[in-house]
């Protein structure tokens, strides 16, 4: 799966993983590819439309793109008036945690794509059902055999991702060193700070959490990392603090 094709997903209902960007160092593999601008503001263009179903997940009757009543954004509307329901599409929420072991940072290497064989810490989309905090301890026990109590977790890093994804990292100190890959990960290690794969690493966001976990790794309650990266209207990359 090709999570970078941000058009393709947005007319498929997922979610456009261009806010999802891959790392320089794995998109160098040929496993993601820089979109041009013209692609980049037809992207945008699209996106102004929320991502939706292409039939009603009341009736299945098909859908229609239209403002409702007392809206002001275009959505996924049943096109049977007897029914009428709108499809709200919200962003997807990730979950990760950057879980420490002696002053050791537990790493994934990845087993699927997107960036097959880069490293990260353990993440994934929140389930229904869960917290965040339970999300992040669900996701390190599926990747990498590791547990640690989700009320014990700390807040890291909340990173926003082209107002598509939100990511909430945690930090986590594990009473023990053991580890067992899970089916997502092809490696699993507990590595010295210095030891990090930084030119190794899957996705921008993952050197942001692995960077900041490192620079308050001494500090109690540090503050939460706020970071917003956007697509402008040029087809351009920014990233903001907060």
């Amino acid at each position: 799966m090709m999570l970078y094709r941000v058009a393709a997903s947005i007319l498929a209902g997922v979610f456009p993983s261009a806010a999802f960007q891959p790392s320089h160092h794995c998109m160098s593999r040929g496993v993601g590819r820089m979109p041009s601008v013209a692609r980049v503001k037809r992207t945008i263009r699209l996106s102004a439309v929320s991502p939706g179903p292409a039939y009603c997940e009341m009736c299945g009757t098909p859908t229609r793109i239209k403002i409702p009543e007392g809206d002001e954004r275009e959505r996924h509307v049943c096109g049977d008036p007897d029914c009428g329901h709108v499809s709200y599409q919200n962003p997807k929420v990730v979950v990760g945690a950057v879980c420490t072991h002696e002053d050791r940072v537990l790493l994934c290497r990845r087993a699927i794509e997107p960036c097959a064989g880069k490293w990260g810490y353990p993440q994934g989309f929140l389930e229904l059902g869960e917290t965040t905090r339970q999300g992040a301890a669900r996701e390190t026990r599926e990747e990498a055999g590791v547990t640690f109590d989700p009320a014990k977790a700390e807040l890291l890093a909340i990173y926003n991702l082209a107002g598509m994804q939100i990511q909430m990292i945690y930090r986590a100190e594990v009473e023990s060193d053991d580890f067992e890959a899970g089916h997502e990960s092809s490696d699993v290690r507990f590595v010295a700070w210095e030891d990090i794969p930084w030119e190794d690493l899957a996705f921008p966001t993952v050197e942001w959490g692995l960077k900041y976990a490192r620079e308050v790794k001494t500090e109690e309650n540090p503050p939460v990392q706020e970071r917003t990266k956007l697509v402008t209207m040029d087809g351009k990359w920014k990233v903001e603090e907060g």
